[in-house]
């Protein structure tokens, strides 16, 4: 575990993206679209068993266009 949202291709596993979080990320995303651009949520609170930074905080990634 770390303090990093991945995005990955599902066919190879091969990493295309990875945005940092200020926490640990053990949430499912979300993902949504306005106007045409889609956006990936994800809650970052972090937890102690799983040695990731702790917080309080929700971040969303827009996707390139």
């Amino acid at each position: 575990f770390d303090d990093y949202l991945r995005a990955l291709d599902v066919a190879t596993g091969k990493e295309l993206w990875k945005g940092r979080l200020p926490a640990g990320g053990q949430a499912t995303p979300m993902t949504y679209a306005i106007d045409d651009r889609q956006y990936v949520v994800i809650a970052a609170g972090g937890h102690g068993g799983a040695g990731t930074t702790r917080g309080d905080y929700v971040v969303a990634f827009a996707l390139k266009e």
